[in-house]
């Protein structure tokens, strides 16, 4: 059997776990953009207002609430409370932020809605690690696989083309990023 030396094991071990890695690294890729950005938008819930109309409102605060409900067909169990802001406006609290807020008097009023991102919300539950218990194993291995594809890319190469020539100025480069900014935090 002939010696196969170390370079030729990373580049291996390289390329089949960058074959493995490569869904886990786009969904956490994309979702990095999606987070990164969390003050201009939330990346994993979009809202929504539609007018509604449940027709003049009569009765105790209670009631009224009761009406809007029945009369927009709401989940009873989404509905955390209610708010006569002014003497003519009514708001019904409904689970994760969502509202209704309708003028008593004519019954008009606003649906404000709440609808997951379709694939960010998922893959943004899979970054941040919403699902806990066997995921975490799961992105413990990630982070492994990770530590693994960087290491061996960076030493499987060798020469002028490897990390001890032109390669160290390209890690130096990468690591100026994090060391620079953390510099930039603590001064």
């Amino acid at each position: 059997m002939r010696h196969r030396n170390w370079r030729h094991w990373f580049r291996v071990f390289h390329r089949d776990i960058g074959y493995v890695a490569v869904a886990l690294i786009l969904a956490y890729g994309i979702s990095g953009l999606a987070v990164n950005h969390i003050e201009d938008w939330n990346p994993s819930y979009k809202f929504a207002e539609k007018s509604v109309d449940v027709g003049p409102l009569t009765g105790t605060l209670g009631e009224m609430e009761a009406t809007v409900v029945a009369k927009l067909g709401l989940d009873r169990a989404r509905v955390r409370g209610h708010f006569q802001e002014t003497e003519h406006d009514l708001r019904v609290f409904l689970d994760e932020g969502q509202e209704v807020h309708v003028d008593i008097r004519t019954g008009k009023g606003i649906e404000k809605t709440l609808a997951r991102r379709t694939v960010l919300f998922e893959v943004n539950a899979l970054h941040l690690n919403n699902l806990k218990g066997v995921w975490t194993y799961v992105a413990d291995a990630f982070a492994v696989a990770l530590i693994i594809l960087a290491i061996t890319g960076m030493t499987m190469m060798k020469g002028d083309r490897g990390l001890l020539g032109r390669g160290k100025y390209f890690v130096g480069a990468g690591l100026l990023v994090p060391v620079g900014f953390i510099i930039y935090m603590y001064s």
